[in-house]
């Protein structure tokens, strides 16, 4: 698990994975012939990073009241923006760690 004060850390990784993920994506449905199964395996593993960061960012715990809702703001635009698939695990990871927060 990740310190609280990593919340911020894991969200500016993230973003580059999405943003590594959107650049090899392009690639890919340009490419042709070999190129295309090279691209195609590689996005296959920028996905699986982009999906063990966010999962990272999810669970990360917060120990103050903004961490929370700089993890809830990130989330939200996520989804609302579709940058990428958030699973039913990642948001109860993401709830879960809003209910570990210490009073």
């Amino acid at each position: 698990m990740e310190a609280a004060e990593g919340v911020a850390k894991l969200i500016a990784e993230h973003r580059q994975s999405v943003a590594a993920l959107e650049r090899i994506g392009k690639r890919w449905m340009g490419a042709e012939g070999p190129d295309e199964i090279v691209l195609g395996e590689r996005l296959e593993a920028v996905m699986a990073e982009e999906a063990a960061v966010r999962r990272r960012a999810a669970i990360a715990p917060v120990a103050t009241i903004a961490e929370i809702k700089m993890k809830a703001a990130y989330f939200q635009r996520l989804t609302a923006h579709d940058w990428c698939e958030v699973d039913v695990d990642d948001f109860r990871a993401l709830l879960g760690s809003f209910a570990k927060l210490q009073s």
